[in-house]
C-alpha cells in the first residue's frame, strides 16, 4: 500500500483519477453533486495547481535567458508580462468575440504543446497535430457540457450578435463537431507519425483518456477542473520542475512548488478584490465568467514564456 501511495505521489494525475471516481460515487449514490461543492472543487484545483503553475514563468525566463547568454532582469520581465496582461484586458472590453477566439486558440495551443511533448523541430505538420488536438480537447470538454457552458459564453462575449449565433450554430451541432474533429485529429495524427514519428507513453495516455471519460459524466466544472487543474497544470509542473533542474539538479518538486507562492498570493489577491468589485457593483455578471477571463489573462504571457521552455526542452 505505501509503495502504491509512493507510485501515486510521483504520478499525482492517478490521485486527479481517484477524485474523479469519487465524484462519480457521490453523483450515483446521491443523484447529483451540490453546487457548492462543485464549486468549491473546481477553485480549490485552480487555487492549488492551475494558477501556481504559471507562477513559475519568472523562473522559467532566468532559466531560458541564461542558456541563451541573455541578461535577465525581473523588473522588465514584470512590466512585459503585465503589459500583455492588460493589453488583453482592454481587448475584452472592447473585442470580446475576437478575444474569445483568440483565448480558444491559445489554449488550444498550450495544452496541445504540453501534452504533445518533445515533437521534432521544423516539422509544421506537428505543430498543426498540437493545436488540432488542443481544440478536441477543449471542444470534448465545453461541448460534452454545452448546455453548462452556454451562460458562460454568453456572459463572456457579452451577447455581441456575430458571436451569438456561431455559438448557436456550435451548440446545436455537437456531435458532428467532436466527430469532424476527432476524425480529423486521427486522420493529421496518423500523417504526422508517418514524416515524422514519435513515441508515446501508453500509460501517460490511458491516464488521460479515464480523466476525460470521467469528465463525460460530471458537471462542467469539476470536469473541466480535472483536465486543467488535475491534468494538464500537473503536467505542466513535471515539465518546469524538469527544466529548472537542468541549473540546480537537487531542486525537489516540493521546493519548486514553495516558489510558486509569493505570485500565486497576488494573482489570488487581485483576483479576490476583482470578485469583491463584481459582487458589489456588477451583480448582473456570471463570476465563472469573469474567472475564465481572468485566466485567459495569465495565459496569454504564461504561453509565451512556455513555448520557449519547450523550444528549449526539446
Amino acid at each position: 500500500m505505501i509503495k502504491n501511495l509512493k507510485m501515486a505521489l510521483r504520478t499525482p494525475t492517478w490521485l486527479t483519477i481517484v477524485l474523479g471516481v469519487c465524484l462519480l460515487g457521490w453523483q450515483y449514490f446521491y443523484n447529483d453533486i451540490p453546487y457548492n461543492i462543485q464549486v468549491v472543487f473546481f477553485v480549490s484545483l485552480i487555487l492549488l495547481t492551475g494558477i501556481p503553475h504559471g507562477a513559475l514563468d519568472h523562473l522559467i525566463q532566468k532559466t531560458t535567458d541564461n542558456h541563451a547568454n541573455r541578461q535577465y532582469n525581473f523588473t522588465f520581465f514584470l512590466v512585459k508580462y503585465l503589459s500583455l496582461m492588460a493589453f488583453y484586458a482592454l481587448a475584452w472590453f472592447w473585442f470580446a468575440g475576437f478575444s474569445l477566439l483568440l483565448f480558444l486558440v491559445i489554449s488550444a495551443w498550450h495544452f496541445g504543446e504540453t501534452d504533445i511533448e518533445k515533437t521534432p523541430k521544423n516539422a509544421p505538420i506537428w505543430s498543426f497535430t498540437r493545436l488540432l488536438y488542443g481544440f478536441y480537447i477543449l471542444a470534448f470538454i465545453l461541448l460534452t457540457h454545452a448546455d453548462e457552458t452556454s451562460p458562460i459564453i454568453e456572459q463572456m462575449i457579452s451577447r455581441q450578435g456575430s458571436s451569438l449565433v456561431c455559438w448557436q450554430f456550435i451548440h446545436n451541432n455537437v456531435k458532428q463537431i467532436l466527430y469532424l474533429l476527432g476524425l480529423s485529429l486521427a486522420t493529421i495524427l496518423i500523417v504526422a507519425q508517418s514524416q515524422h514519428r514519435i513515441q508515446f507513453d501508453k500509460v501517460r495516455l490511458l491516464r488521460l483518456a479515464l480523466i476525460l471519460v470521467i469528465s463525460i459524466w460530471l458537471p462542467l466544472l469539476p470536469a473541466f477542473a480535472l483536465y486543467f487543474g488535475g491534468w494538464h497544470s500537473l503536467c505542466a509542473f513535471d515539465n518546469i520542475h524538469r527544466y529548472l533542474q537542468k541549473d540546480h539538479p537537487t531542486l525537489s518538486f516540493r521546493q519548486v512548488y514553495i516558489k510558486t507562492i509569493p505570485l500565486t498570493a497576488i494573482a489570488i489577491t487581485f483576483l479576490g478584490t476583482f470578485f469583491w468589485y463584481q459582487h458589489n457593483f456588477m451583480q448582473q455578471y456570471d463570476p465563472f465568467a469573469i474567472l475564465f477571463i481572468f485566466i485567459s489573462l495569465i495565459t496569454l504571457p504564461h504561453l509565451t514564456i512556455a513555448h520557449q521552455m519547450n523550444n528549449a526542452a526539446n
